[in-house]
């Protein structure tokens, strides 16, 4: 007979990536009790052994009022540095081709500063109503998050810009294609386009300061109701009773631990640090972008003279890419995350239970606000002193 300890938390938090770390930030600013239970720290926002590269997310947005707070600023992205690779030759992001398609770029940017402003205003009210509310609310971005990007792209008749342009970008940094996103994606993914993005360090001691002792390194295996709240089970530490609950793991975990109907669809990447000499063309260029039928699907330099190679395959040509190389660090996202479909998830599972992170939108900053209208949701209700005793099954 094994025996279990049971113990009562105030809440728990299941995770601790951005959403989840987000969570915790604004509880304890609150002075409200949770323990934070989780494999690692950072989740998808990892660097390699050395410190010198992103292997997990790899850029942050300008705009990124919440999450920037803990970042350190790296390289900028820029169009001129970034060139996609083609059958016709290497090309950057602004260049003479584009007069090519000037008519249809211009209405692009158009529809592309109709989605931003639509969007600021649903990541604004994401904060207090839950993202799946905010995104019904809004018709334009309701109707966007369900209408295949193919459709999208037909019907505004920019068919040579999503070919040309997009389609590289959403191959090189969401590991997909253009034809399996809905426009609302599509939109979010164009957005580097008009505004600045960058490469970054992330200060989780920033993020984690007053609250480092309240992460448990353990991994969750059940969730279910107790008379009161919550009973959460772990692999190593027992059994854990609380009265709220906030799941912050990835999909395919958060499916598993509370049964989820349809969700969407996983992307899966190959991100190896590689320290060798590129060739030509790709040497010329700080970010290289493939077609979406290529099974590389990025090349970014590095400032300490790697490489960070993107690759569909576990075993690419390296051969093909540089003239001697090492692997330094190889992860393997499987998955990355999951991006491709319209399904749509409820932050409120269950009274007192919560369900955050990059579910229905993708990117860090969309994360940790979920994150944050868990944290205000919980905040509402009082604290409870309950005592729980040890338990033998």
């Amino acid at each position: 007979m094994t025996e279990t300890r049971e113990r009562a938390r105030g809440t728990i938090i299941v995770g601790a990536g951005i959403a989840g770390l987000a969570c915790a930030r604004s509880l304890c600013d609150a002075r409200r009790p949770f323990l934070m239970i989780s494999e690692d720290v950072g989740g998808r926002i990892q660097r390699s052994q050395d410190g010198a590269v992103n292997l997990g997310a790899y850029y942050v947005r300008a705009d990124y009022a919440h999450v920037n707070r803990y970042v350190r600023f790296g390289r900028r992205i820029n169009a001129l540095s970034t060139v996609r690779h083609d059958v016709d030759g290497a090309y950057t992001y602004w260049d003479r081709r584009l007069l090519l398609h000037l008519p249809q770029g211009i209405r692009f940017l158009r529809l592309l500063a109709q989605f931003y402003r639509r969007y600021r205003i649903f990541t604004a009210n994401s904060v207090g109503m839950s993202q799946a509310r905010a995104i019904r609310a809004d018709p334009l971005l309701w109707d966007l998050y369900r209408e295949p990007a193919e459709q999208f792209v037909r019907r505004h008749r920019i068919n040579e810009i999503a070919r040309t342009y997009l389609g590289p970008a959403v191959h090189g940094t969401a590991f997909t294609s253009l034809e399996r996103l809905t426009a609302f994606p599509l939109l979010q993914l164009a957005l580097p386009a008009i505004v600045p993005i960058y490469e970054f360090f992330f200060r989780f001691d920033l993020l984690q300061a007053g609250f480092e002792d309240a992460v448990l390194i353990d991994t969750v295996t059940r969730i279910t109701p107790d008379v009161v709240g919550y009973r959460v089970e772990t692999s190593r530490s027992g059994v854990f009773a609380a009265d709220h609950v906030v799941v912050a793991t990835p999909t395919d975990v958060a499916k598993r631990l509370l049964a989820l109907g349809d969700v969407k669809n996983p992307v899966r990447a190959h991100m190896f640090q590689i320290k060798g000499n590129l060739r030509s063309p790709w040497a010329g260029a700080a970010i290289s972008l493939f077609p979406g039928d290529h099974p590389t699907l990025a090349i970014a330099q590095q400032s300490d003279s790697s490489t960070l190679f993107c690759s569909q395959s576990e075993r690419p040509d390296f051969d093909g890419y540089f003239s001697n190389w090492e692997v330094v660090e190889h992860k393997h996202w499987a998955p990355a995350f999951h991006l491709e479909g319209d399904a749509l998830l409820e932050c409120e599972q269950g009274p007192g239970l919560y369900l955050i992170g990059d579910h229905n939108v993708c990117g860090l900053e969309d994360a940790y606000i979920t994150g944050l209208y868990a944290a205000n949701k919980i905040a509402q209700h009082p604290i409870v002193e309950r005592r729980y005793l040890d338990a033998s099954p």
